[in-house]
């Protein structure tokens, strides 16, 4: 593991950049508080930071936004990223934001993405998949080497203050897999190798009573979702998806918040290999392990066809300072995070329990900018993860 102390460097140097600049966001595309003053805003920063499952990264992400009175955060937003890591990883996308397009409820939003990886992880199927490891990061023995791309398009109805709101969509991707000789994914050779297309039909319900959807202190979040993919929608694979996560945010006093999350999906049919680790509607993790499920477990320690997933952290604000004429707040957390999985290609194996870890983190937080800092210690492994946003 990279040392705390290389961490904390790339924290600060990370800081320094997103705080800088009104508007970086907690998620792409960028947001910042509205501006009706102001007809049009751009801007671009470097992107550095850090995780065990990834190694160092480096990029340039960038925003362009046009504002216009009575809608919130802005009226359209184009943001684009170009992002690379020590651990072998190329992560780019372009995306497109219209939360009032052409005046009406609806909301477009789009992506175009690609991405590839040296050393996709992938340790078997089931929650006990390689129960004797030794856990040794971008290794051949437990990765393969993938390639990824494609976007998507949605458009949610409703206007921001009304529930339910209903969405629909469309994914594609085209993934290439390259196993290496003699790994876990080469041995157990599950749906998927062939890699090819994937599209997918996707539909969902979303319920959102968050007080503010860039720092939310009360309310909450319910999204249901539905995704089907078969010929007629260009996948190789015959398979669907059904995800279901639920949020609250407690208020505990001026200074402390409870959060928590849970998080269930199901895939259903033929899916291949490389959809299982993910789950979600609109607001998609990937796990079990790494940084947006279980950290302190290496990313996708354990996948399957049916996935539970719970967080809860206790946020408290330390210090709020006022920093290039904006507030600014230094936050603490502790975290525990657990979950598991199910899959009929391990049912006759021993399934194990729950997986767990625990952990503290740090947050600025600038507005709509979130730089989050944390280290989770699981029962097999611990892990350091600096990046951008809120893990729910």
């Amino acid at each position: 593991m990279r040392t705390t102390l290389h961490s904390l460097l790339a924290l600060g140097t990370t800081a320094l950049f997103a705080l800088a600049v009104p508007g970086v966001a907690a998620d792409e595309p960028p947001v910042g508080p509205p501006q009706p003053e102001r007809r049009f805003d751009a801007l671009a920063i470097p992107l550095v930071a850090y995780n065990t499952d990834e190694g160092f990264g480096l990029g340039l992400v960038g925003g362009a936004y046009l504002y216009r009175r009575g809608v919130e955060p802005y009226a359209h937003a184009v943001a684009a990223e170009v992002f690379f890591t020590t651990g072998g990883i190329q992560s780019h996308f372009l995306r497109y934001d219209g939360p009032d397009f052409l005046g009406s409820s609806l909301r477009l939003e789009g992506r175009l993405s690609y991405r590839a990886e040296r050393f996709d992880p992938f340790y078997g199927l089931g929650n006990a998949s390689s129960p004797d490891l030794a856990v040794e990061l971008r290794t051949p023995a437990f990765s393969y080497r993938s390639r990824r791309a494609g976007g998507w398009a949605r458009v949610r109805l409703g206007r921001e203050r009304s529930n339910p709101r209903p969405y629909a969509g469309y994914e594609f991707d085209y993934t290439i897999v390259h196993p290496y000789p003699g790994s876990a994914l080469a041995q157990q050779a599950p749906l998927g190798l062939d890699g090819g297309p994937t599209g997918r039909l996707l539909a969902g319900l979303l319920w959102d009573s968050r007080d503010d959807e860039r720092d939310p202190r009360s309310g909450g979040i319910a999204d249901l979702a539905l995704r089907i993919a078969n010929t007629a929608t260009a996948s190789r694979y015959d398979f669907g998806r059904l995800d279901l996560g639920l949020t609250r945010f407690v208020p505990l006093g001026p200074r402390f918040v409870l959060a928590a999350r849970l998080a269930a999906g199901w895939a259903f049919g033929d899916a291949p290999f490389f959809e299982l680790p993910y789950l979600g509607g609109l607001y998609q993790s990937e796990g079990l392990g790494g940084t947006s499920s279980v950290r302190g477990l290496p990313s996708d320690r354990y996948v399957g066809e049916l996935k539970l997933l719970g967080n809860a952290e206790l946020r408290a604000t330390l210090v709020d300072f006022d920093l290039v004429g904006a507030t600014t707040s230094l936050r603490a957390v502790l975290f525990a995070d657990g979950g598991r999985v199910w899959s009929a290609a391990a049912a006759q194996a021993p399934e194990g329990g729950l997986h767990g870890s625990g952990g503290v983190g740090l947050r600025l937080v600038r507005g709509a900018a979130v730089l989050r800092f944390d280290y989770g210690v699981s029962a097999e492994f611990q892990a350091i993860y600096l990046t951008f946003g809120q893990i729910f």
